[in-house]
């Protein structure tokens, strides 16, 4: 890394700092590089998050690092035990997850003992882990379930690590009892059930899949249950759909949730950049502004919305 010992340098002088202030005392580097080499030097142990800062214009959480220390009581793992460790999963993190995780952090609570916790789309697995490390205390039975083959994979590794399970399971066809579940996520899933893509082979495309889930998940959640939904979102009067995924408008989202209570409902619109906290009725005017301009491959969609459902 190009940078490890520009960065430790600036810790060193200043004790603590997010990545905005290394950027800017770290001569000729990009915040790609800054970012590439925090998660190596997070990958090392060398530095360690200290804590958090609300940036003032997105909203957004910044994690704010120090150098490790040896003699230290602290560490991020066990801290991370009370809390969902987003540092971890976010780590070099540039897509959607950045918001979906925020949002869903802030709205696992209030949360109790002895919940059962499904995530849908479980395929890599860390969402599921690192959920079931901040409910361990609390005695979480926390579920992962994914159509790719690759959550056999993610099977194996559980049985070295108890707390959680997963299962290769289709959402539209769930082999769950009737309101089983106190609490169902599902980050950046639903738009890819039943649509053929380089990543699901699904057969035979299926227009409903996302509506099927939908009506699988409210029968499996119990009542008084909650939904952590994000998807992508795009003008409700224009709609639009990408080859490999849904996009979401006013009309398909609301035949998507019509069985559910809305609690909660959060946009971000990703300009100059960075993901940003925008209001539904501000998001016409902004991609407008921005124009055709593309947006990384790595997005389902410019804006991202966040839906907080209840049984």
């Amino acid at each position: 890394m190009n940078y490890v010992d520009e960065i430790i340098s600036v810790l060193k002088k200043n004790g603590f700092a997010d990545r905005y202030l290394l950027y800017s005392q770290v001569e000729d580097a990009k915040m790609a590089d800054i970012t590439k080499t925090i998660v190596y030097l997070q990958q090392k142990k060398i530095i360690r998050v200290e804590g958090h800062r609300k940036n003032s214009r997105t909203g957004l959480s910044i994690p704010i690092y120090s150098l490790a220390s040896e003699h230290s009581s602290h560490n991020t793992t066990h801290r991370g035990i009370d809390r969902l460790d987003l540092d971890e999963l976010l780590a070099g993190v540039l897509s959607e997850r950045v918001v979906e995780y925020g949002f869903l952090a802030r709205n696992l609570l209030p949360s109790r003992s002895h919940m059962k916790i499904l995530d849908v789309g479980a395929e890599r697995s860390a969402l599921t882990k690192a959920l079931s490390k901040c409910g361990s205390n609390k005695k979480w039975e926390v579920f992962g379930i994914d159509i790719a083959k690759g959550i056999q994979r993610a099977f194996k590794e559980e049985k070295e690590e108890p707390g959680h399970l997963f299962m290769r399971m289709d959402a539209r066809f769930m082999g769950f009892r009737d309101e089983v579940f106190d609490k169902i996520i599902c980050i950046s899933t639903v738009e890819h059930i039943g649509v053929q893509s380089s990543h699901y082979i699904v057969g035979k495309n299926d227009g409903l899949g996302d509506v099927k889930a939908l009506s699988e998940i409210f029968r499996i959640l119990k009542k008084g249950g909650r939904v952590v939904l994000t998807i992508p979102y795009i003008d409700g009067s224009t709609g639009g759909n990408h080859k490999e995924h849904r996009i979401y408008n006013s009309q398909t989202l609301s035949k998507l949730i019509s069985r559910f209570r809305v609690k909660r409902k959060e946009f971000y619109i990703y300009i100059e950049g960075k993901w940003k906290s925008c209001k539904l009725k501000n998001i016409v005017n902004k991609l407008q502004l921005i124009g055709n301009s593309e947006i990384p491959s790595y997005l389902h969609s410019r804006v991202c919305l966040c839906l907080l459902l209840e049984k």
